[in-house]
């Protein structure tokens, strides 16, 4: 009789290794990719699903943060049943629920530290076009933000000679270059250090 039976234990919860797994199998860890088949973002996510997730937009436009934060919530509701090929592929299986929770969730956190950088200088240029200004007026706030417009600004004032990082980050940094810059030229757009049409046209265009 008897032998001690409790239940079996609870599966171990989803990793940061099992997210970065899935996306390297989706889409090569690469959060901007949008080859235009109707899934997008590093977890290849279609626009229905995104949307019914609570986020706007497209998913490859949106940050590494938020796109890890998309595939822990969908995780959580649905298992890895989403992504039935990679998650087969790598051995994903019956794991307990990810910590999508309180914003500062580790998987996420840990889950987009091992990322490529997403964006190169050449998909940035490609992604604005011909350059025209995307009419979004950068300054600090996007400084978390990887964005093309910001990239290919960045690009160009190193061109120029200024000693800044080109990573699509619009920070501090970029703000302070950008106000020396419109000070230098006399150029603005409303507030110091934002990049604006005006001080785009001078800088990227001109």
């Amino acid at each position: 009789m008897g032998g001690g039976g409790g239940r079996a234990p609870p599966p171990p919860p989803a990793t940061a290794d099992d997210f970065a797994k899935l996306r390297q199998c989706e889409s090569g860890g690469n959060y901007a990719i949008n080859t235009g088949n109707g899934f997008s973002g590093a977890y290849q996510f279609d626009n229905q699903t995104w949307h019914g997730l609570g986020y706007s937009g497209s998913p490859y436009q949106a940050s590494p943060a938020t796109q890890d934060e998309a595939a822990a919530k969908l995780y959580n509701s649905r298992g890895w049943q989403p992504w039935p090929s990679c998650s087969r592929k790598m051995g994903l299986v019956n794991n307990g629920p990810a910590d999508a929770g309180s914003g500062s969730g580790d998987v996420i956190q840990q889950a987009i530290t091992p990322a490529e950088p997403p964006m190169t200088l050449d998909r940035a240029r490609q992604e604005m076009g011909d350059g025209a200004f995307s009419g979004t007026v950068l300054n600090a706030s996007y400084g978390d933000d990887v964005r093309p417009d910001a990239f290919v600004w960045q690009a160009a004032m190193r061109d120029k000679g200024f000693v800044l990082t080109v990573d699509g980050k619009f920070g501090p940094h970029s703000q302070g270059i950008a106000a020396l810059y419109g000070y230098l030229t006399r150029t603005s757009d409303g507030q110091s250090g934002a990049v604006g049409q005006n001080l785009w046209n001078v800088t990227v265009k001109a």
